[in-house]
């Protein structure tokens, strides 16, 4: 039986309904969701903060896909929130797992994860891939590029932001590569992490077909809107208080701290990333928002 934990999130609840066709999986909610799962879907209710919570979710699980996290677009509502989540709230399901006999451990982080300072967001994702590298059970970390397709948050913020504003900031110039990938070829490579011996112990890069600066990134948004946008160069210094505002301010800002640190270097993969360790070639972001448009 496969554990989704995290399974009321944008990449979790579509994982539950891939592999619900396929494997028996049980479904970890920190909060009942009202989601409706497919019948053989076994929900669960465990918080990765309350460690005896872990017991019942974890029983009979061989394999546990760890999607929980508080990720970079949505604001620390307390200061330590995300290290509390990330890196502590891992830390407690490798233990609970490790004690449940647990065989495998997926992890989805993400491209560029790496040792940082202390209090910054990048230290905590940094952290939850430590607390599985030590855990001692057998794990394959997943890392992709930022998520496009049926709304995924980082393009339908910078949707948004085009729809409501005449001049968009490129933040840091604009020249920060990215690398998108479709939430359905990321749910792809976890489907095939829970199964394929080949990928164990190993720290997988995950991008699309193309590689593109932030500047080419909202190129294509605008295009796919029919909307015509003045680009406005903005330097990070400059984006810091106003995020820090916006993130003080209000219960879903458009830019967080913690978001512009992955603005600080490029967030970009081998092209044939996918293709070499999955065997398939992802989706191309601009070819895709040309055909399909941005929530497909």
């Amino acid at each position: 039986m496969v554990l989704i934990t995290g399974a009321g999130g944008f990449v979790g609840r579509r994982l539950v309904m891939r592999l619900s066709a396929s494997h028996q999986v049980r479904a970890m909610l920190r909060r009942p969701a009202g989601i409706a799962f497919p019948a053989a879907v076994q929900p669960v209710q465990a918080d990765l903060l309350r460690p005896e919570s872990l017991t019942a979710a974890l029983r009979g699980i061989e394999v546990v896909i760890h999607t929980a996290a508080l990720v970079a677009n949505n604001r620390e509502p307390y200061r330590g929130a995300y290290d509390q989540a990330n890196r502590i709230g891992t830390q407690n399901l490798m233990a609970a797992a490790a004690q449940a006999g647990v065989a495998r451990i997926v992890l989805l982080s993400g491209l560029g994860t790496h040792p940082a300072a202390p209090g910054s967001y990048m230290a905590t994702r940094y952290g939850m891939e430590q607390a599985v590298r030590e855990s001692g059970i057998a794990h394959v970390i997943l890392q992709p590029s930022v998520l496009f397709g049926e709304g995924a948050e980082f393009v339908a913020a910078l949707a948004r932001l085009t729809q409501r504003l005449p001049v968009i900031p490129l933040l840091g110039g604009g020249r920060v590569r990215f690398q998108p990938l479709h939430v359905q070829d990321l749910l792809t490579c976890l489907d095939r992490a829970v199964h394929d011996r080949s990928l164990l112990g190993r720290s997988i890069e995950l991008g699309g077909a193309e590689q593109l600066t932030f500047k080419e990134v909202l190129e294509a948004i605008c295009r796919a809107q029919g909307r015509r946008r003045l680009l406005l160069p903005l330097p990070l210094w400059a984006a810091r208080i106003p995020a820090r505002v916006m993130s003080a301010l209000l219960a879903h800002p458009p830019l967080t701290p913690a978001a512009l640190e992955l603005f600080e270097s490029d967030n970009v993969s081998r092209l044939d990333a996918v293709e070499s360790s999955f065997g398939f070639v992802p989706r191309a972001f601009r070819q895709h928002l040309a055909g399909f448009g941005l929530d497909a």
